[in-house]
């Protein structure tokens, strides 16, 4: 078996394991849009270099026909490759977006990492993951200033707040009432391109929808919903503040 061979079968090889590992990531960690907006993409780009770049190319440059102790050399590059693509995997796996929570007019996408050691069960929750959930701030001032003093003091987002979770709800006035000021968006750089184009795929009047602040790890964008209906209707992208 030549060297070229070898790195053949090894890739093959690697290329199943990527094939498998490509749907979980796809389809099961991070669906649709967020595959691009919570880092799906760049969890794919570390699986790529583990597992079809870094595996292969080492047996390639070390493989050679009756070479003293080439098992040897090959069983290290097959575990070296092993451990950096389950490290890998793991940090894809725990990064992912478990749910896309509402609180203070903003959406914002929580994954293993933001619950530390206490991750709240979500399977009550209905839906797919990631799951829909809004948190029922407390509407006593007093109580609501107390958890927020709390939540900043332990450097946590209030989006976290697990005791608090309900299913969301479009239709719910801590959710209606809430909504961005217009005005402020088009007052932003590319407010009012943004808003035109809007406008022109989904018609209608811009009083038509509700606006919220969608916030991840990677892009910053308002998210569109119809008034009257309460449908999703998509995102308007914007440059960060």
């Amino acid at each position: 078996m030549t060297r070229f061979n070898a790195f053949a079968i090894h890739l093959g090889i690697s290329f199943i394991i990527f094939l498998f590992l490509a749907y979980l990531v796809v389809f099961e960690w991070y669906p649709g849009i967020f595959f691009d907006t919570d880092g799906g993409w760049r969890g794919m780009r570390i699986i790529i270099g583990v597992d079809l770049v870094l595996g292969p190319l080492l047996t390639l440059v070390a493989f050679k026909p009756g070479k003293p102790g080439l098992k040897f050399d090959m069983t290290c590059i097959g575990l070296l490759q092993t451990v950096c693509l389950i490290a890998g995997t793991y940090v894809v796996w725990s990064e992912r977006p478990l749910a896309v929570v509402y609180v203070d007019s903003r959406f914002e996408v929580v994954t293993t990492d933001d619950y530390g050691d206490a991750v709240p069960d979500f399977s009550s929750f209905p839906g797919d993951y990631p799951k829909a959930i809004m948190v029922a701030m407390p509407q006593d001032l007093d109580a609501q200033a107390e958890l927020r003093e709390a939540y900043f003091r332990d450097r946590r987002s209030l989006a976290t707040a697990a005791e608090l979770y309900r299913p969301f709800d479009p239709t719910d006035p801590l959710f209606t009432q809430d909504a961005r000021d217009i005005a402020v968006i088009e007052q932003r750089e590319g407010g009012p391109e943004a808003i035109a184009a809007w406008l022109a795929e989904h018609g209608g009047a811009i009083e038509d929808y509700r606006f919220y602040t969608y916030s991840t790890r990677y892009v910053f964008r308002y998210i569109g919903y119809h008034k009257e209906s309460g449908q999703q209707m998509g995102f308007l992208s914007i440059k960060p503040p």
